[in-house]
């Protein structure tokens, strides 16, 4: 804390004094303070420490008691004792005012351990919530970290691999070799190695029953499996009694599929025992329920790595796997678009993200691109498609160095993107989506003037207007804007005989989150509408334009000409 808030230092010491807490030591910028807590039903000992008189880290308080006066399986109490009283970024404490803040602390301390020790309902369901954080803890068993990629739920097991980082081998289980490998090269691993060694899969759609302590043995591994979800018992012992590959090895491991993500355990088998029974599985099962219970079990910490669950678990709709995608146009909006869809799930499952521009990456774009020289004077497509499988290297992304024009399979897709912000390719785009009666929707996207606002426009089927139907189709008004949204016109700079528009990098960025709005809206509500939305920053001398489902323009010489072909033809 700075000297001019020592009067402050002293007022946040005076509360913790008086509260009974005494200094306990002072490490690395650490002060810590012993005292208790006056809770109901006695006082609980805590050691208060804090690190950080700005308060962007709550300050720590580790109960020093627990094991005597609380539940032995308690809601937010660590293994090491350590409270968690506030949820990250629930409060703000006031650093102007640390005696204050500390006694917040103290007193959100006091209420938590009160209700652990005097609300079972509490205890039970906060447990269970965070059920896979008191998994992951120590206590009476063994933690061990295990990564699990894609696999196939409805098989009994997958295998395990090793990925050493370093000198760090960390085990991981998944069903695809490739992307096994895949993850090895994007964390810079040595090649992985491969083993027979199955882990046995299981799924359930139960939350975990909560058991007075967690597990520490066979035997009471069973007893807490069969509290929780019967069928996933039952499911456990058919491995146990017929599947004689899993004595093959020195240890059995089992992953399960909860609603709150994955945990797993395993136990170390006997080694007389389990040479025995390979011919006779029912054997060792005997053996587990009777001597064997008493086997010490291992937990194991499950993370997740696959794209299933990278690019599904922050939404609550559908994502983009499986989906064919196409973007047009890898330049300032196309490269900060591409990104957002990746993230979206784009290229994953069945599904490809293809990128089609035939233009190299200058200095010029730097400044506004989402790649930066490591790209210079390479296609754009192909640069952008390798740092996108540089960082997720499980989806399918593929560059198309070429024109838009000519691309006959350009509406083999279930979206396409026409991120060019150019308007005489826009409309090219536009006639080919009319002339070949896609029903597949089209997404432009793109900025206006200098910055001022970005668009988008979906366009889709006959029923409403084209791109061409946002300008005026007599001669009269021929070409002028039908929403006008620019009150000035955009200036222009010149450098020989090339001209361009300079807006900043915000620009392409807002455009593709307004993208970005479009396709979640896409994803939530299997349709884009409003169709044709503007955004505009806060000093912008822009008119107000309505967002809306632009009507069809009569006389459109875009869609309208189809219209005059078809009733030719009908006559």
């Amino acid at each position: 804390m700075p000297e001019a808030s020592a009067s402050r230092l002293a007022e946040a010491l005076r509360l913790l004094r008086s509260r009974g807490f005494k200094p306990s030591g002072q490490r690395g910028g650490v002060r810590s303070f012993d005292g208790a807590l006056p809770c109901k039903g006695g006082p609980i000992k805590v050691r208060f420490a804090i690190a950080d008189w700005d308060f962007l880290t709550y300050p720590s308080i580790k109960v020093l008691d627990h094991l005597d006066i609380l539940p032995a399986l308690s809601p937010h109490v660590y293994a090491s004792g350590g409270l968690c009283y506030f949820a990250s970024g629930a409060v703000v404490l006031d650093r102007y005012d640390p005696a204050e803040s500390i006694a917040q602390c103290l007193d959100q301390a006091q209420s938590v351990l009160e209700r652990i020790r005097h609300d079972p309902d509490f205890r039970h369901d906060d447990i269970q919530d965070e059920f896979l954080q008191h998994w992951s803890h120590g206590e009476s068993s063994a933690v061990y970290s295990v990564m699990i990629g894609t696999v196939d739920r409805t098989t009994k097991s997958s295998n395990y691999w090793f990925v050493t980082i370093g000198d760090e081998s960390h085990a991981v289980v998944a069903d695809s070799k490739e992307e096994v490998e895949s993850l090895a090269v994007a964390l810079g691993a040595k090649p992985p190695t491969e083993t027979k060694c199955p882990c046995w899969l299981f799924a359930t759609e139960v939350l975990p029953a909560v058991p007075a302590t967690m597990p520490a043995n066979v035997k009471e591994l069973f007893a807490w499996l069969q509290a929780w979800d019967r069928r996933l018992y039952q499911q456990i012992q058919l491995v146990l009694e017929r599947e004689p590959q899993y004595l093959k090895y020195s240890i059995a491991t089992f992953a399960v599929h909860t609603p709150l993500g994955w945990l797993g355990f395993g136990f170390e088998l006997d080694p007389v025992h389990r040479l025995g029974a390979q011919k006779k599985p029912k054997l060792y099962r005997q053996f587990l329920h009777s001597r064997g219970g008493t086997r010490k079990i291992s937990r194991l910490a499950i993370t997740e790595f696959g794209p299933d669950f990278v690019h599904s678990r922050n939404l609550t709709f559908p994502d983009l796997k499986g989906k064919r995608i196409t973007v047009i146009g890898c330049g300032a909006i196309g490269s900060h678009v591409a990104p957002g869809l990746i993230r979206l799930g784009a290229g994953t499952g069945k599904g490809h993200l293809d990128l089609v521009d035939h233009d190299d990456m200058k200095p010029e774009n730097l400044g506004r691109h989402v790649l930066g020289y490591p790209a210079l004077f390479k296609h754009k497509g192909e640069a952008l498609a390798d740092e996108l499988k540089r960082q997720f290297p499980f989806s399918k992304v593929r560059a198309r160095v070429r024109s838009v024009r000519g691309l006959t399979d350009l509406f083999n897709a279930d979206l396409v993107i026409d991120a060019t912000g150019e308007e005489a390719v826009s409309e090219v785009i536009n006639a080919m989506r009319l002339d070949r009666g896609t029903d597949t929707p089209v997404l432009h996207v793109r900025i206006r003037g200098n910055g001022e606002c970005v668009q988008t426009f979906w366009a889709q089927g006959r029923e409403l207007g084209c791109f061409r139907c946002l300008l005026q189709a007599d001669h009269k008004n021929y070409r002028q804007e039908r929403y006008p949204v620019l009150k000035g016109q955009p200036r222009r700079k010149q450098l020989g005989c090339n001209g361009f528009t300079p807006y900043a990098v915000s620009a392409p960025m807002s455009a593709a989150a307004l993208c970005m709005e479009v396709v979640v809206d896409w994803l939530q509500n299997g349709r884009a509408s409003p169709r044709f939305r503007t955004s505009a920053t806060a000093n912008a001398n822009v008119y107000g334009v309505k967002n809306q489902d632009v009507t069809r323009l009569a006389g459109c010489p875009a869609c309208g000409s189809h219209d005059a072909q078809a009733a030719a033809v009908s006559s």
